[in-house]
């Protein structure tokens, strides 16, 4: 147990030094002091700087918990589903979404980085490809190019969490509502998914 509370308060500390200063500006000695632990003690859970980023900031989104949760809420029914997901995807990023603004201004000045940050979103693309694959293949949803259509689903998500939820001058003015969000979002994804555009 006293193992597990050290591994939280380092992966709570990191996540909140990078959401304040960045990957490349926070260091693995101020995330061990803000977590109240030894330098040596974070080496000894993570490794290094870029296991911890992963962990905190990436893999808590798409753990092994995470998918089969969202799974056991699908009906099969695509509206239904798609409901699901993105809800999900709000409930995980909107109370980092400052994290993530901070982050994405790092992807332009290192590659290595951007390949480590896109881990996350890729996950999600998969996961939504395959299972359209699979309602596919059951005879629910004509065939279409799905790769494409978890790209920008998630993509559009990503877009309202990252501009009309995080600018404030957007966000006075839009004045968004999440649900609503959610159902426009939906409902066009469903309706293309159903006709989709002829080759």
């Amino acid at each position: 147990m006293a193992k597990l509370k050290t591994r939280e308060k380092i992966l709570n500390a990191a996540l909140t030094l990078f959401g304040e200063k960045g990957f490349a500006g926070t260091s693995t000695r101020e995330i061990a002091e803000r977590a109240g632990v030894n330098h040596i003690t974070l080496f000894r859970h993570f490794g290094n700087k870029e296991n911890l980023f992963r962990e905190s900031v990436i893999s808590h989104k798409t753990d092994r918990d995470y998918f089969p949760k969202i799974e056991e809420a699908f009906t099969g029914d695509i509206e239904h589903d798609l409901k699901i997901l993105a809800q999900a995807y709000f409930e995980e990023n909107i109370p980092v979404k400052e994290t993530i603004w901070v982050l994405m201004r790092e992807i332009q000045q290192d590659k290595e980085f951007e390949k480590m940050f896109f881990e996350y979103p890729n996950k999600l693309f998969d996961h939504l490809e395959n299972y359209l694959i699979k309602l596919h293949e059951q005879g629910k949803i004509p065939k279409g190019n799905f790769k494409y259509t978890a790209n920008f689903f998630y993509s559009l998500l990503s877009s309202i969490l990252v501009f009309q939820l995080t600018l404030p001058y957007i966000n006075e003015h839009i004045n968004p509502d999440i649900d609503e969000m959610i159902d426009e979002v939906v409902h066009l994804f469903t309706a293309s998914l159903y006709n989709p555009r002829e080759s």
